[in-house]
């Protein structure tokens, strides 16, 4: 699944450790422990979300990663469509 900053027309980028609870990404941004952003979730059937989620930590990635941050975040507001769609992708029940 691919993941970019809702609202705005950047670049997809590959999501990391998926889960119902939730992400984890690379980011080239330093982003706040407890800060609070719109990402939009991009399902590989061509459909789209947009998820409130909240960083719950990151952390410096080696020099020569594709990234400068290494950012855990949880979902706060994920639409009942996700739920459904990130269950399908998981295959979870």
């Amino acid at each position: 699944m691919l993941f970019r900053a809702a609202k705005k027309d950047g670049k997809e980028r590959p999501t990391y450790n998926l889960g119902l609870g939730g992400v984890r990404i690379h980011s080239n941004r330093y982003l706040k422990k407890g800060k609070q952003l719109e990402i939009e979730l991009c399902f590989s059937k061509g459909n789209s979300v947009i998820a409130t989620v909240q960083v719950v930590w990151i952390t410096v990635l080696p020099e020569g990663s594709d990234a400068a941050f290494d950012v855990g975040l949880e979902f706060i507001d994920l639409p009942p469509d996700a739920i459904n769609e990130l269950k399908e992708v998981l295959d979870t029940d």
